[in-house]
Parts: structure tokens; sequence; C-alpha cells
């Protein structure tokens, strides 16, 4: 707010009109003038007006509206005379404070309003001063509708949004698919007692959305007698918690918020009504939802409440009383063509405001990428986001138009992994073939199921892309298949999350996973699931599934069934964007068949009833690829243990020393590779056998003058000689 209160005493709700009068002469770079404030109270408190001047509000807002825009100011008006002559007006009836009311009579009164022939007063009167032309005979009070006293609502007004005036003033988007939602809404408005509905839905669908439907129905006429000139008033039990320092200001507050609603012609609005739960006492005796709930019930009230799915169930359904009080609307996410609709209203406001164009393709193309790389959230607020951050990229590196290139970069950052039309599966399957990591039918098998899976093509795409079982010796390779997979397919080898699951032995062991409930230790405690929550887009590894509990082991298979693990908080951490990696030493090579007779399919089949035996039927099914051994050619090691001195010639570079291998240390750096079946102890053979031989000569070394050292290999080891 602009404007300071000064020495004159106004109520909460006119210091709100003196604010917005301000706001409207300061963004169109006007001196305040009676227009100013006649134009915030219409947007505010137009019944009141009505019912004060006799005029008709919507025309009188109109040419309120033009006669600012075409700098028809009327009469100045600072802030210091408005106050003045309202106080004025409040003591007049014998008030401390000046209210709404006395700063409506008193921009009036400098309109040349005279509150003895106010039944004969034009609408055009009080809009604008008198002038040709401003008298419309088609505007008499017979075609007026009815006028009502329009309640005052300090409370509701300092710690929330009134929606209608929003509304009125044109600054809500249109809402597009919500017809039978808002119908539900009226109808429940509509009931004697218990008229609460509750919007019920996933977030982001648009339910706060639904409440400015209905606003913006109330300013059109288009609800029944009865719900119009009604105000929907929106709070947040946060705002009225913030700031309630003092023992019992809270209650006084949330009094104060009653009593208000209670006044007919006002319609609450409580968005995340779950955390009425335990705000601003202890739950059930004290916090909001237990003072609230006794004028819910008597229907003194009307009330709309949101939330989504699980907060519905895990706060307000285990309380009857409240869940009572409610009726709930379901919300579903709008469809593709709807969102659409919604995109290109969002496109055109924002092209306004900021002067950038979005073409229609490239606003379908986020339309398609939210679908495709957001799959945990939902339409319409998933695309919507994608496009705002685009605009604003766009403004910010100075680009007047939008198009696909930039999309592409600006959802690539917010995704978190590479969207730039490469075929990320087709380069997992060269780097599979490369490293030899898996046998070539696995890795095949692997690749067929994940160029299904991640272009959504997949029967349930709720489920993971994939989940592969490494068994016995192929557990090994778990580490390594994680990071290919990571890298190729989602950009970065760091986005694998590992869980060992081996030391969760005792059905309790399960908090280590999912986490503890509120109020016990641990509670938050930072998990590794939260990392699957944060980047959606990575490769979960569960070590160790065959020792776990079968309690966990249930965890597990349900996660990978519906395709999300719920934690103790009740949050949902999806997987249908991940890779899963299983392993476990179950030692399925004793129930491989052997002999000519033994097919591919019957050796299949047998590997995969010899998991369900060992770790049960329902993870069996679950795997989309067992595997239980390597393949016997690893040639590959070579060429990555080359790869391996080549990063270790850059290291010593930065020490002063540009390193050459010779032919005879690459040969005996493959031989030796193949001897070592783990990469650790491979690591540490290189180690003692590389790094003792250069140590002498990077103690000499200077980094700004490399010296070149060639390194060789003999039958008596590896040589190193300046060269």
């Amino acid at each position: 707010m602009s404007d300071d209160v000064s020495a004159v005493s106004m109520t909460d709700g006119a210091l709100v009109i003196a604010a917005r009068a301000a706001d409207l002469a300061r963004l169109k770079g006007q001196p305040l003038s009676v227009h100013h404030w006649f134009l915030a109270l219409l947007e505010r408190h137009a019944p009141m007006l009505e019912d004060i001047a006799s005029l008709d509000s919507r025309a009188a807002l109109a040419r309120a509206e033009r006669a600012i825009a075409g700098g028809e100011l009327g009469v100045g008006m600072p802030r210091e005379t408005l106050e003045q002559r309202a106080a004025e007006q409040a003591s007049q009836r014998g008030a401390a404070k000046a209210s709404e009311r006395d700063v409506a009579r008193a921009v009036l009164a400098a309109l040349d309003w005279d509150p003895k022939s106010a039944p004969q007063v034009a609408a055009s009167s009080a809009a604008s001063p008198p002038g040709p032309g401003d008298g419309d005979p088609s505007e008499s009070s017979e075609k007026r509708p009815p006028k009502v006293s329009m309640p005052a609502t300090p409370t509701l007004e300092k710690y929330g949004r009134d929606l209608t005036a929003e509304a009125r003033a044109g600054k809500l988007l249109p809402v597009v698919g919500r017809e039978l939602e808002t119908s539900l809404v009226i109808e429940t408005l509509s009931r004697r007692t218990k008229r609460n509905p509750a919007l019920v839905g996933p977030a982001g669908v648009g339910k706060t959305a639904i409440a400015e439907g209905l606003a913006q129905r109330i300013v059109a006429g288009q609800v029944p007698e009865h719900l119009r000139n009604c105000r929907v008033l929106a709070v947040q039990p946060s705002s009225l918690v913030a700031g309630a320092s003092m023992a019992g200001e809270f209650e006084r507050r949330m009094q104060s918020v009653i009593q208000e609603a209670r006044q007919p012609g006002v319609i609450l609005f409580i968005d995340e009504v779950h955390s009425l739960i335990g705000s601003g006492g202890r739950t059930g005796a004290g916090d909001a939802a237990s003072i609230l709930k006794p004028a819910l019930a008597r229907g003194d009230m009307a009330c709309m409440a949101a939330t989504t799915d699980e907060e519905y169930r895990v706060w307000i359904e285990p309380d009857g009383a409240l869940e009572r009080r409610f009726q709930p609307i379901r919300v579903q996410e709008l469809t593709r063509e709807q969102s659409a609709t919604v995109l290109a209203s969002v496109r055109d406001d924002l092209g306004r405001l900021r002067g950038v164009t979005v073409p229609d393709e490239v606003l379908d193309w986020l339309l398609t990428a939210s679908i495709r790389y957001l799959r945990n959230r939902f339409l319409p607020d998933k695309a919507i986001d994608l496009l705002e951050q685009t605009i604003a990229h766009a403004v910010t590196i100075g680009r007047s138009e939008v198009d696909v290139d930039l999309a592409r970069s600006v959802t690539e950052r917010m995704v978190g992994m590479p969207v730039d039309g490469v075929d990320r599966v087709g380069l997992l399957a060269g780097a599979l073939a490369r490293c030899n990591i898996l046998p070539e039918d696995d890795a095949e098998a692997l690749v067929a199921r994940l160029h299904v899976t991640t272009r959504g093509l997949d029967i349930r795409p709720s489920r993971p892309n994939a989940v592969i079982l490494l068994a016995d010796e192929a557990a090994t390779q778990a580490p390594e298949l994680a990071s290919i997979i990571a890298r190729e397919l989602f950009g970065a080898e760091q986005r694998v999350v590992e869980i060992d699951l081996g030391p969760m032995a005792n059905d309790h062991d399960v908090t280590r996973l999912l986490g503890s409930s509120p109020g016990y230790v641990g509670y938050e405690d930072h998990l590794p699931l939260h990392d699957v929550r944060q980047t959606p887009w990575c490769v979960l590894r569960l070590d160790a599934v065959n020792n776990c509990h079968p309690a966990i082991r249930e965890v597990v298979v349900r996660a990978l069934t519906e395709g999300f693990f719920t934690d103790a908080q009740s949050r949902r951490i999806y997987l249908s964007d991940a890779v899963v990696i299983l392993t476990a030493n179950i030692g399925l090579s004793e129930h491989r068949p052997i002999g000519f007779g033994a097919s591919e399919r019957r050796e299949r089949n047998q590997t995969r009833d010899a998991v369900a035996r060992a770790l049960g039927d329902a993870l069996a099914n679950q795997c989309d690829l067992v595997c239980d051994h390597v393949p016997g050619e690893r040639a590959a090691d070579g060429d990555k243990a080359c790869e391996l001195v080549e990063i270790l010639g850059e290291r010593y570079r930065t020490h002063g020393l540009e390193v050459h291998w010779d032919e005879s240390f690459v040969h005996w750096v493959r031989e030796w590779r193949c001897r070592f079946t783990n990469d650790r102890d491979w690591e540490c053979f290189l180690d003692e056998h590389l790094a003792p031989r250069l140590r002498e000569h990077v103690d000499r070394g200077d980094p700004s003058r490399p010296r070149r050292i060639i390194v060789k290999c003999n039958d008596d080891g590896v040589s190193v000689a300046e060269g």
C-alpha cells in the first residue's frame, strides 16, 4: 500500500478503499481525483453505492473507467481532503472512525450528489460531473436490480481478497471447462443448511479458479436471485494466524471472520481448508476448525473450501464433525483441449502485459512438453508454469517473440533433463552395446521397453519406465548400469538414488524408507526417497531386496504396482518417470535348465519362477527384466580402462606433467583389466603400479610449463621417462 495512514482515524475497510484509489491514480500516472475514489468504491462496494445513491453500478463503473482512461479526472481530491470530509461524515453520526459508507458519502458529495434528492438522482450524475449526453433514459429505476446494502467486512478484507471486486475490475482470467463444478457449487450454496461446498482434487487442476468463476458469474448476473449482489471473499488460515502472538488474538480474529461471514450477501472461500485443523490452538480444542464448526453446522454462513484429495483424506475425513459440514465436489484434471484454451487465454494476457508474442505452434509444444515431462503434476497448472517461465525468460534476454528452441531450453532447465529432441533411448542402446554390461538379448529387451514407456505409450504409464532385477553375479553390475542409464537417458550420472534395503530387517524399519509420522523422532529427516520427489527423472536403485523384511518388500511391490510411494507425511513420491533397479542374491543359477533341449522361452519362464519362489509372485510380476549373469566377454572393459587412463593424464597436466601413453602401456592396461571382475580392485591395482612412478616427477612439475613424460611398460613393469 502507498500513502501511510494520517492522523484521521479510519476503519480497515475505508483504508482498503484509500489504498485502492491511490493505486489507480499511480498506475495511470495521474493526480488523485474524485473519479479514482469513485472507481475504487464501485469495485469493492457497488451495492452500497446503489443503496445510497440509487444509481446503476454497472453503468457508473463503465463511465468512471472511460473518464479516467480519457483523462477526465474531475475534481482533484488528495487523500488528506477525502479523510477530512469522511471524518466529518463520521462525526455527524457520532462515530470515532470514518467507515466505507462515510467515504462513499464524501465522494458522492464531491460529485454534486444531494442526499435530499437521492431517489431522483440519475446514475450519470453520480458517475461523472454533469455534462451533455450523460443521461440515458433506458437506465430507469424500474429496470435496475433491487438495492442491497453492502455488508461491512473489514476483517475479511484485511486478511483476504474480494474476488467479486477483482472480477468486476476485470482482473480475473476466464474460467474454462468448469461449468459442471460451478453449477454444483451454486446448487450447494442454495441449500438452507450446511451450504458449504468443498472442492477436492489434485493440486494444480484449478480449484481456486472455480471460486473465481463463481465470482465472475455473480458479477455477470448469471446466478439465482438469492446469490445476486453477493461477494466472494477468499481467506487462507495461515494469514489469520500470522502475527497473532498475543493470547486471544487469533480467537478474536476468527470470531470477527465468522461474524462478518454470517452477514447476508457474503460467501466465504477458504483455500487450503485442511490447514484449519491445528491452526491457532490445540487440535480439537481451540484451533480454527473447532471455532468454525458450529457456524458451519447451523447454516449461519455460506463457506466454500478447497483442498487436495490426500489432505482431505488425511485431515478432514478423520474429523467426522468437520467432514459432515461440507459437501465434497470432485474436481478432475482438465482435458488437453480445455487446457489449450486456458493456455491461450494466459498467453494473450501475458502478451499484453509483457509485450512478448507466443505463436500457436509454440503453445502446442509447451502443452505437449508439460504432459510428457511433468507427468507427476496436473493440467492446466503445469502447462501454465512452463508458459510463464518461457515468457519471463524471453523478457529477461530481451526477446519479443518465443520460438520452439527457446521454449525447449527453458523446459529443459525446469524439468531437469534433456528435452533436445535427441533419441535418448537410442543413445542408451549404443552405450549398452559398447559396455557389454548386459547380455545382448537383455539389453535389447530393456531398450525396447524404454522406447515404449518413455513416450507414454504403455498401457499403465503410472508405473516406472522399467523395473530391472539384477540377481546373483549380475547384481555387481548395478552401479555401472545405473550410471549408464542415468547418463544416457536422463543426461547426468548423478541422477541415481541409492537405497540399501538389506539392513531393514524388521517391520518397523519401514520408517527408514518412508520416514516417521509427525511428532516422532526423525519426522523432519531427509530421506533418499525425497531425492526422487525432487528429481523424478532418475534411476532408483533398491539393493538387497531379498534381505529386507517381507513387510518392507510389500511396500516396494505396492509402489511398483501403483507407481508411487506414500511417505509418512502422506505425500506421494511418483516413480512414473524413473527406472528402478533391484538387486538380490537368490541363487538363480541353480534353477537354470541345462542341455540342448532348453529353449529360450522355457529358460525365461523357469528363471521367473525361481524369482517368484525367492521373492514372491507379486514382486516377480512387476519385473520387466530379470538378469542373473554378465556376458562372458567384457572386451569393452579394456576401452573403459584406457578412458580412465586418459582422465588421469588430464589430472597430471594440472600438476605440470604432459603424460604420453606408449602403446606398450596401453596393451598392458587392456591385458590386466580383463583379469579383474571388480572395478575397485582394478582401480587399486592401477594406483599401486602407476602413481608411485609418476609421483617424483610431479614434485618437480610446473603447471605453467608442463614437462613431457612418456609412460612405457616392459618386463620389469611400468617405467616413466622424460621425453
